[in-house]
């Protein structure tokens, strides 16, 4: 079970997740990570500052400029970034503490391989694009920062001139988002997987969706992004669903790609396992392992 990604949620959530073949993306901006994405936008306009006061590329420098006309409000961007969590161990006491909840919780092993769909009342999308990324583990080092950063940057110039071209040149946004598919990627990955430092004990792994729309006040297709009440404010969010690996929005929910389930340490003993198994067949996921917290914690 070293391969899988481990969800950690409470016992209603665990419930809703497997009765309903969905799980939850968090916009970005409410996270338990405060300066999610604005950390990253900090780097790389460092390093876009750092190139341009190096006097190579006029590019860098118009850039540059650019940001310091527009100011410090990352906010009128008009792509929409939601994120999946999970961790990289099925047996973490910092997870347990922080997720689980109060009493018995659960980590859901996820097949990070397996795709995943947006559930919404329709798969017509109009002027929005959505993007997934699969898997991937958050970077918090500063040298893992850097080579995130850094991959942007390369062949910058060229890549947004060959984009801006094809735009004026009446492509279609399709053509457009296909052709920046690399760059589009480089960009993602720093925005999305740039962590601070702090939070390294959740050995954190994310799936990413990102919302591209043509201009920030573009309407969003309704029932694609729902809201829920948190402590941070009115959270947007995407449901997510077992996916087919070729559309990026269903309409009917699938099985998700739960390949095992971990109980949190627990006074419970067998009998968590049993119930637990039950649950899991009376929805579908009958053959899915199920092991115990080997942590003698006292929660």
């Amino acid at each position: 079970m070293d391969d899988l990604v481990w969800h950690y949620t409470n016992g209603p959530g665990l419930i809703s997740i497997v009765s309903s073949h969905t799980l939850w993306a968090t916009s970005a901006q409410f996270l338990n990570d405060a300066g999610e994405v604005a950390l990253a936008v900090e780097l790389l306009e460092g390093e876009l500052r750092a190139r341009a006061a190096e006097g190579g590329e006029a590019f860098y420098r118009d850039a540059a400029e650019l940001i310091e006309q527009g100011g410090r409000d990352h906010s009128i961007s008009p792509a929409l970034f939601f994120v999946l969590s999970a961790a990289r161990g099925a047996d973490l006491l910092a997870m347990w503490r922080s997720y689980g909840g109060q009493g018995e919780s659960y980590a859901i092993g996820l097949d990070p391989a397996a795709s995943l769909a947006v559930l919404a009342d329709t798969a017509e999308t109009g002027e929005v694009a959505v993007r997934h990324r699969p898997w991937a583990p958050v970077r918090y080092t500063a040298d893992e920062q850097a080579a995130l950063v850094d991959a942007v940057f390369d062949d910058l110039p060229e890549e947004v001139t060959r984009v801006v071209g094809l735009a004026r040149a009446g492509a279609t946004r399709e053509e457009v988002l296909a052709d920046a598919a690399g760059l589009l990627d480089d960009i993602e990955q720093a925005l999305l997987l740039i962590k601070h430092p702090g939070f390294t004990d959740e050995r954190e792994t994310r799936h990413s969706s990102v919302l591209y729309r043509s201009e920030r006040d573009t309407p969003l297709p309704p029932g694609l992004v729902r809201y829920r009440s948190t402590a941070y404010g009115l959270a947007p969010y995407l449901t997510l669903t077992g996916g087919d690996g070729r559309a990026p929005v269903r309409t009917d929910a699938a099985p998700l790609p739960i390949r095992a389930v971990a109980v949190s340490p627990s006074p419970n003993g067998p009998a968590a396992e049993a119930s637990l198994r039950d649950l899991l067949a009376e929805h579908g996921y009958r053959d899915v392992p199920v092991t115990r917290s080997r942590i003698p914690f006292r929660a």
